[in-house]
Protein backbone atom coordinates (compact mmCIF):
# COMPACT_ATOMS: atom_id res chain seq x y z
CA UNK A 1 0.00 0.00 0.00
CA UNK A 2 1.48 3.34 -1.07
CA UNK A 3 2.96 5.34 1.93
CA UNK A 4 3.92 2.55 4.23
CA UNK A 5 6.89 0.42 4.13
CA UNK A 6 7.03 -3.30 3.87
CA UNK A 7 7.50 -3.76 7.58
CA UNK A 8 4.80 -1.24 8.45
CA UNK A 9 1.91 -2.93 5.70
CA UNK A 10 2.87 -6.29 7.44
CA UNK A 11 2.28 -4.95 10.94
CA UNK A 12 -0.98 -3.50 9.93
CA UNK A 13 -2.25 -6.77 7.56
CA UNK A 14 -1.57 -8.52 11.33
CA UNK A 15 -4.26 -6.52 13.18
CA UNK A 16 -6.77 -6.87 10.78
CA UNK A 17 -6.36 -10.30 10.90
CA UNK A 18 -6.05 -10.44 14.93
CA UNK A 19 -8.83 -8.06 15.05
CA UNK A 20 -10.86 -10.09 12.20
CA UNK A 21 -10.33 -13.35 14.10
CA UNK A 22 -11.28 -12.10 17.58
CA UNK A 23 -14.55 -10.52 16.15
CA UNK A 24 -14.98 -13.93 14.39
CA UNK A 25 -14.58 -16.25 17.60
CA UNK A 26 -16.72 -14.25 19.40
CA UNK A 27 -19.57 -14.74 16.15
CA UNK A 28 -19.08 -18.66 16.16
CA UNK A 29 -19.40 -18.81 19.29
CA UNK A 30 -22.78 -16.86 19.55
CA UNK A 31 -24.01 -17.80 16.10
CA UNK A 32 -27.15 -19.45 16.71
CA UNK A 33 -28.02 -16.06 19.30
CA UNK A 34 -26.86 -13.66 17.00
CA UNK A 35 -29.87 -11.68 14.83
CA UNK A 36 -28.89 -11.96 11.34
CA UNK A 37 -28.50 -8.68 10.51
CA UNK A 38 -25.41 -8.33 12.35
CA UNK A 39 -23.94 -11.06 10.26
CA UNK A 40 -25.13 -9.53 7.46
CA UNK A 41 -23.09 -6.51 8.79
CA UNK A 42 -20.52 -8.00 9.48
CA UNK A 43 -19.92 -10.05 6.19
CA UNK A 44 -20.44 -6.46 4.56
CA UNK A 45 -17.83 -5.24 6.46
CA UNK A 46 -15.35 -7.79 5.87
CA UNK A 47 -16.52 -7.14 2.26
CA UNK A 48 -15.05 -4.09 2.38
CA UNK A 49 -12.30 -4.26 4.69
CA UNK A 50 -10.88 -7.35 3.35
CA UNK A 51 -9.37 -5.44 0.20
CA UNK A 52 -8.20 -2.91 1.70
CA UNK A 53 -5.65 -4.76 3.58
CA UNK A 54 -4.88 -7.22 0.55
CA UNK A 55 -6.83 -10.59 1.58
CA UNK A 56 -9.44 -11.01 -2.06
CA UNK A 57 -10.16 -14.10 -0.10
CA UNK A 58 -11.76 -12.19 2.78
CA UNK A 59 -13.63 -9.59 0.59
CA UNK A 60 -15.26 -13.39 -1.37
CA UNK A 61 -16.07 -14.81 1.43
CA UNK A 62 -17.94 -11.34 3.36
CA UNK A 63 -19.67 -10.96 -0.13
CA UNK A 64 -21.02 -14.61 0.03
CA UNK A 65 -21.55 -14.29 4.09
CA UNK A 66 -23.60 -10.82 3.64
CA UNK A 67 -25.74 -12.56 0.70
CA UNK A 68 -26.34 -15.93 2.70
CA UNK A 69 -27.47 -13.26 5.77
CA UNK A 70 -29.98 -11.69 3.01
CA UNK A 71 -31.16 -14.99 2.65
CA UNK A 72 -31.62 -16.34 5.97
CA UNK A 73 -28.98 -19.24 5.53
CA UNK A 74 -27.23 -19.96 8.72
CA UNK A 75 -26.04 -23.10 7.86
CA UNK A 76 -24.76 -21.55 4.56
CA UNK A 77 -23.24 -18.83 7.43
CA UNK A 78 -21.44 -21.27 9.51
CA UNK A 79 -19.76 -22.68 6.78
CA UNK A 80 -18.45 -19.92 5.32
CA UNK A 81 -17.05 -18.52 8.31
CA UNK A 82 -15.48 -21.94 9.02
CA UNK A 83 -13.64 -21.12 5.46
CA UNK A 84 -12.86 -17.79 7.19
CA UNK A 85 -11.46 -18.88 10.26
CA UNK A 86 -9.28 -21.15 8.42
CA UNK A 87 -7.95 -18.72 5.82
CA UNK A 88 -7.27 -16.12 9.17
CA UNK A 89 -5.74 -18.82 11.11
CA UNK A 90 -3.02 -19.30 7.83
CA UNK A 91 -1.91 -15.50 7.70
CA UNK A 92 -1.40 -15.36 11.53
Amino acid sequence: MDGFDDEEWAEMQEMYVNHTSKELTKIQENIDNIEIDSLRTFGHNIKGSGGMYGFGEVTTLGTEIEASAKTNDRDKIKLLLEELSVFLKSKI
